[in-house]
């Protein structure tokens, strides 16, 4: 690191490039916009800076009084008590005038930081925490958050949007110290010329020396937001995989790559830390030891003796000038390298640009049909898993979607559901296409369940209902077709009992069945089941699938299993193949149409 690298005009418009100052400028719109009461917060924050210089200033006439000197009228503070028709000579009442300013500066500061905290600490990342969430389940891409990792939406909702509402409280603390140490300095040069000109010197030069220390600060900053994103990514995982890892083996393999970026992530958190508070302290050092040498060294030379009340009086206003230039330091520093966050934050908090969605219409009728056209798709842009694929799904039919890992069953439902958007060719619902038809409207009318059931930390009628406004009767009647209304029951607490985190405490098939009481629920127009029946034994699967065919009779149900007997349950047979084995064919089975039993 160097300490001594000296700050240039390229380095300045460099730094300030970085801290993204028009995504600043978006933040600070959207706090003070949306929480008008912020300019009250940063008016009280502001004026109790001002009432604390004011009050630092009866210090000076007290001096004075103290040393014998004439008063100076000039005074601001002595010019107020003149003006209040007070004796102004009376030390009684300029120390009375102190303690009343400097306590209303306490509670102006106190009114200033709660109504502050409210807004950045409690309103304002609740407000971000759950829009982002919103947003990135209703908005985002499946594919953009499939390629993404759970530590970035994990950073950006949690660390990163407090470090973004922290940065309006910083930056409102950082106007009034500014304010303040402005206003110190006035006092300083109206009460010793001559020290206020040493101060200016070496700022300049110590502002111009350190800019190394600065940059380094910066840098480890930005790499801590990276490799913050990384380690929540490993813990997050070893968690969900911890049974894969004990069975392969690989704790310390995964522990060891954890602590690879643990440790010099925290470790770049001590040394900003401790260049922060060393930024804050060693001014103050160097204040004191100049400061006693000078007055030792001056009444040494000019023979004279020492005013220890002029000596205190410019200590004190010296130790809160240099305190509040510490702080501001650390609070630019911080300002500068957290700015980035405020780009990551609106990447999940902004709404996409829906303009050319303007078309898109809900769907207010029962699906009859759905039409697949010659449908063409590719993750990659380059290897195409369907191509030219074309299927018809019509109500009171069941049909069984069938073939080798890789044929592209998966991404056919991600199509229907319009998870994606094909290449080429459309998906047509009773002849609307699914790109002018709203996601939500679409995914209201088609619930697809998949092999693993998400069971949540709540009571078995949460994990049931999922969100819907439904009675008693048809939670009950949607868990007795998926034969989970025995299980239920048999617990003390029947519908109440609260599921462990992924559902640790029912089997696997205990978890399926929750799963399709929780879609049944949803009384779709097309059902989807992709493996959803993998766990439960032959003859629940039976029953379960006998019970789903009845209830669902005029509508479409559509089953993707490697279960042979599932052929001669449907309708229908849909069989993918590979695109590298042969070109996708969609047979339809030979036999008679028939009926589900």
């Amino acid at each position: 690191m160097n300490v001594l690298s000296i700050v240039t005009p390229s380095k300045v418009v460099a730094i300030l490039k970085s801290m993204h100052v028009a995504y600043l400028n978006k933040l600070f719109r959207f706090a003070f916009m949306q929480y008008p009461v912020l300019y009250v917060s940063a008016t009280f924050i502001i004026i109790s800076s001002a009432f604390e210089v004011l009050a630092m200033n009866a210090f000076i006439p007290l001096s004075e009084s103290a040393g014998g000197k004439s008063l100076n009228t000039n005074n601001l503070l002595i010019q107020i008590i003149h003006f209040c028709g007070l004796n102004v000579y009376s030390t009684k009442i300029i120390f009375l005038a102190f303690i009343l300013i400097f306590g209303l500066r306490i509670i102006l500061n106190i009114l200033g930081e709660k109504i502050l905290l409210e807004v950045t600490a409690y309103k304002m990342p609740s407000h971000l925490m759950s829009l982002g969430l919103e947003n990135v389940l209703t908005n985002t891409p499946i594919s953009v958050i499939e390629s993404r990792s759970s530590g970035y939406y994990i950073s950006l909702s949690g660390e990163e949007v407090n470090r973004a509402t922290s940065l309006i409280a910083t930056v409102v603390r950082f106007a009034s110290t500014m304010l303040m140490i402005g206003l110190y300095y006035v006092t300083l040069v109206f009460f010793s010329p001559a020290t206020a000109i040493g101060i200016l010197f070496f700022l300049i030069v110590s502002g111009l020396s350190s800019y190394g220390v600065f940059r380094k600060i910066h840098q480890w900053g930005y790499l801590n937001v990276e490799s913050g994103r990384i380690k929540n990514s490993i813990f997050v995982d070893a968690l969900n995989g911890v049974r894969a890892i004990r069975a392969f083996g690989g704790e310390k393999f995964v522990a060891t790559k954890f602590r690879e970026y643990l440790y010099p992530h925290k470790r770049r958190v001590y040394l900003i830390d401790f260049f922060n508070f060393f930024g804050k302290m060693f001014p103050l050092f160097l204040l004191i030891m100049t400061f006693g040498g000078y007055i030792l060294i001056s009444t040494k030379l000019n023979n004279t003796s020492f005013d220890y009340a002029f000596a205190v009086t410019l200590l004190l206003i010296l130790l809160r000038f240099f305190m509040s230039l510490g702080d501001s330091a650390n609070v630019f520093i911080k300002i500068v390298s957290e700015a980035k966050a405020i780009q990551d934050i609106s990447s999940i908090t902004d709404s996409p640009d829906i303009a050319d969605n303007v078309t898109q219409a809900d769907i207010d009728v029962e699906i009859h049909n759905i039409q697949v056209s010659g449908i063409t798709f590719s993750h990659n842009k380059t290897d195409d898993v369907l191509r030219d694929f074309s299927a018809t799904f019509s109500a009171g039919k069941t049909y069984a979607v069938v073939g080798e890992s890789g044929a592209g069953k998966s991404t056919l439902l991600d199509l229907i559901l319009k998870f994606h958007v094909p290449d080429c060719g459309s998906v047509l619902v009773d002849g609307v296409d699914t790109r002018n038809i709203t996601e939500k409207s679409l995914r209201e009318h088609i619930t697809m369940l998949g092999q693993e059931t998400i069971i949540f930390n709540d009571t078995i009628r949460n994990n049931i209902t999922y969100g819907l406004d439904v009675t008693q009767a048809e939670i009950e009647s949607a868990s007795a077709i998926a034969c989970v209304d025995e299980v239920i029951e048999s617990l003390p607490n029947g519908y109440d009992t609260v599921l462990h985190y992924r559902g640790t405490n029912l089997s696997g098939g205990q978890r399926q069945r929750i799963g399709l009481a929780r879609a049944i629920l949803r009384k779709p127009d097309v059902l989807i089941l992709d493996e959803s029946t993998s766990a439960l034994d032959q003859k629940t699967k039976e029953k379960v699938l006998q019970n789903i065919f009845r209830a669902f009779a005029t509508k479409i149900v559509i089953i993707v299993s490697h279960d042979p007997e599932i052929r001669s349950r449907v309708n229908h047979v849909v069989e993918l193949f590979p695109l590298a084995k042969r070109e996708l064919i969609y047979q339809e089975s030979a036999s008679e149409e028939k009926l589900p039993s």
